[in-house]
């Protein structure tokens, strides 16, 4: 029950990130149009899009890792026997689950951090820094907790797409 929750939180995550994907597209051709008809384009465009591209990554990474659609090299992998491939996700999946804790944890320390200072981004718009921050620690959380059920529920071999 738990498990299905939040493979639903995942996948509205990645549609959430799919939709800010759309709309950057949207927003970047009718800019280009405007500008070739000599009209004014939309004022604070590019911020509002490096922003968006910030959080469609971070809040679609969970699910493209728990779909195994990252990048991974197995090179080495492809030339074990199961078992050795089995141990080795295990293992590697542990590392990735270690690693997102430990980014984790300083992303939303420096969330923390922001917005007790109260620091502000300035650019078209003004927003407190935390709120780009913020994405970061819940990203991670959610990558690691993608990483532990790798490691105690491994993918078959030749279960997901391979890599180079």
């Amino acid at each position: 029950m738990v498990g299905q929750i939040f493979d639903k939180v995942l996948w509205m995550l990645a549609a959430l990130s799919a939709g800010i994907l759309g709309a950057i597209s949207v927003v970047i051709a009718i800019n280009v149009a405007l500008r070739n008809l000599g009209l004014p384009i939309i004022y604070g465009a590019l911020d509002a899009i490096q922003y968006a591209l910030m959080i469609a990554t971070f809040m679609g990474a969970p699910w493209v890792l728990a779909m195994g659609g990252h990048v991974k090299v197995d090179l080495l992998t492809s030339s074990l026997p199961t078992r050795g491939q089995v141990a080795l996700g295990r293992v590697t999946s542990l590392l990735g689950a270690t690693t997102a804790a430990v980014l984790g944890w300083y992303g939303m320390q420096a969330a923390i951090a922001s917005a007790a200072r109260g620091s502000m981004i300035r650019t078209s718009f003004v927003i407190p820094e935390w709120w780009m921050l913020a994405f970061v620690p819940i990203s991670l959380t959610l990558c690691m907790i993608v990483f532990l059920r790798k490691t105690f529920r491994p993918d078959a071999p030749g279960q997901v797409a391979g890599g180079l």
